[in-house]
C-alpha cells in the first residue's frame, strides 16, 4: 500500500510539530510566570531597537508598542510587546532573552538560572 507509507509519515512530521509546539509553549510559561513583574521592570523603547534588528519585530510591531496614544502606560506597552514576541514562537523567545541579557541581566538570570554572557546575537 502506497499510502500508508505517506500516511505515517505525515502522522510522524504531525507529532513533531506539536513536541516543538509543546516546547515553545514551555519557554513561553516561564516567561508568563514573571509576567507581572517584567511588564513593570522592562522598559520597551529600549527593547525594540535590539528586537528590530533581529527581525523579529517590524516598524509597523515598534510602533504599535511605543503608540502612546494606544498604551499610555508602559506597563501596557511592554505586555504588547511580549504578546507580539510569543506570536513570533521559538525566535521570539530567543531574541526576547537576548534582550533582556544585555539591557536587563538580572530578569534574563531570573528567567534562565544563568549568568549572561557578554556576546554577539547568535540570532543575527
Amino acid at each position: 500500500m502506497p499510502g500508508g507509507a505517506e500516511a505515517g509519515e505525515a502522522e510522524e512530521e504531525a507529532g513533531a510539530g506539536s513536541g516543538s509546539e509543546a516546547e515553545e509553549d514551555a519557554l513561553w510559561e516561564r516567561i508568563e510566570g514573571v509576567r507581572h513583574r517584567l511588564t513593570r521592570a522592562l522598559n520597551p523603547a529600549k527593547l525594540t531597537p535590539y528586537l528590530r534588528q533581529c527581525r523579529v519585530i517590524d516598524e509597523q510591531d515598534e510602533e504599535e508598542v511605543l503608540s502612546t496614544y494606544r498604551f499610555p502606560c508602559r506597563v501596557n506597552r511592554t505586555g504588547r510587546l511580549m504578546d507580539i514576541l510569543r506570536c513570533r514562537g521559538k525566535r521570539g523567545y530567543e531574541a526576547f532573552l537576548e534582550s533582556l541579557e544585555f539591557y536587563y541581566p538580572e530578569h534574563y538570570t531570573l528567567l534562565t538560572g544563568q549568568e549572561p554572557a557578554q556576546r554577539c546575537s547568535m540570532i543575527l
